[in-house]
């Protein structure tokens, strides 16, 4: 039986990009399995003790790839010394842990680590406190020497939540260099938890969102040990998770982005009749010294938790739906995502009548565009120049900063912190099995 790859493909206003390439039998038409970890959060669990979780974290430098060609230099943290990442990594752990980070600094100049929202950190036994001299703050947290120095952070996580970790040292300069992260923390017991039983989310339906912003004048001016004018800066890349679309669509790991792992496309299956399918969690971390608006198209998503705090304390629920994720400045929020809708786009039971893109008929090899309609991909008669629908009847929407500047590469649209969302139908075994 001779199989066929087909690519799901998506448009991004006027920019059609891939998402995806998934292999189907050409005889039945189900999609393989995917990959593991092809999607969600990437955690690194480091090494558990009973209560005790150790994380061995170096510095290092290396290069991100845009999806104009530009590559750029950047720092991150990693738990790998060998390989350079951007975001640092995912630090998972659960509620009680006692939950120590040891940081070697690969760098050129001092560095170390803040964890917002954590109580009684200490740095190697002491607390960590800002450090300085002379009445001046050199330093939000003590640091880990150049070239090799080494730092070790030790605190309690006491409550779930999602929070940043980042550089407290020249943050402006070493944040925006790449030096931050996510530190998830879930309910002892419950990974399937963001905070109370109302929380719960489905398994394998969690995910990341990091936005940062990137001037390339100042990567260029650090790579170069040159001095930078901050009275020019001037981002022009805008990142989720360390990638600026369309990268933002491509799996987790994806082959051609070595050093940016962490894809950002967020994944629901549509709600059946019963209501019976656990919505998808969406973790937000804003690591710009800006705000953000981050706007999921086609339906709204339901904030449970800001900075770690859930909104839900069972005396009273302050949750909220919104068309707008509102985050500011180094500020984490938390959303849970479904998608119901009922009627199935028919020739003969449901033939509704829908205005069809002016896209829809513009082909790829094998492929189709999105035609904004939420019927592309179901059974039935295809539109007119159509030649295959989407894998499983699964459809998309984007999701972006509404900040349109910041969906952008370098000032051309679509770009940036824009990614899509998308929709399985309910219970279609061909889609469970991607």
């Amino acid at each position: 039986m001779m199989s066929t790859s087909t690519r799901i493909v998506a448009v991004f206003g006027a920019l059609a990009v891939s998402v995806g390439l998934v292999t189907v039998s050409a005889g039945a038409g189900a999609a393989s399995a995917a990959a593991p970890d092809a999607e969600g959060i990437l955690c690194d669990y480091g090494q558990l003790a009973g209560s005790n979780r150790t994380f061995s974290m170096s510095t290092g430098d290396g290069h991100i790839a845009m999806p104009d060609g530009n590559v750029l230099y950047s720092w991150g943290y990693t738990t790998d010394s060998s390989a350079f990442r951007l975001p640092g990594p995912s630090l998972c752990a659960e509620s009680g842990d006692l939950i120590t980070v040891t940081l070697t600094n690969n760098l050129d100049e001092a560095t170390s680590i803040v964890f917002p929202g954590q109580v009684g950190v200490t740095a190697d036994g002491a607390p960590s406190v800002p450090i300085g001299a002379n009445g001046r703050v050199s330093s939000l947290a003590p640091t880990a020497a150049a070239k090799g120095g080494t730092v070790t952070y030790q605190f309690t996580a006491d409550r779930p939540g999602t929070f940043l970790y980042e550089s407290g040292t020249d943050p402006d300069k070493q944040v925006e260099m790449g030096l931050y992260g996510a530190l998830i923390v879930r309910p002892k017991g419950h990974a399937t938890w963001a905070y109370g039983a109302s929380s719960e989310f489905q398994t394998g339906r969690e995910f990341l969102h990091v936005l940062s912003q990137v001037d390339p004048a100042l990567h260029l001016a650090v790579e170069t040990k040159k001095t930078f004018d901050w009275s020019k800066y001037s981002p022009k890349y805008f990142l989720l998770n360390g990638r600026s679309a369309p990268d933002t669509v491509a799996p987790n790991n994806a082959s051609w982005l070595p050093s940016q792992p962490q894809g950002s496309m967020v994944h629901v299956q549509e709600q059946a009749p019963n209501g019976d399918t656990k919505p998808a969690l969406v973790r937000y971390i804003n690591v710009m010294p800006i705000d953000a608006a981050f706007h999921p198209h086609g339906n709204t998503e339901r904030v449970i938790a800001e900075d770690g705090a859930p909104l839900n304390d069972g005396a009273r629920d302050g949750t909220y739906g919104s068309f707008l994720v509102d985050l500011g400045a180094n500020r984490t929020a938390d959303a849970l995502f479904d998608w119901t809708n009922n009627e199935k786009w028919d020739p003969v039971s449901n033939p509704l009548p829908i205005q069809m893109s002016p896209y829809q008929d513009v082909l790829t090899s094998a492929s189709t565009w999105y035609s904004m309609s939420p019927y592309l991909g179901q059974t039935g008669e295809l539109p007119a120049g159509v030649t295959s629908l989407n894998v499983c009847g699964e459809y998309y929407h984007m999701a972006h900063n509404h900040a349109l500047q910041r969906a952008t590469n370098y000032g051309a649209s679509f770009g940036g912190q824009m990614t899509l969302i998308r929709i399985d139908p309910a219970n279609d075994p061909k889609c469970l099995a991607q």
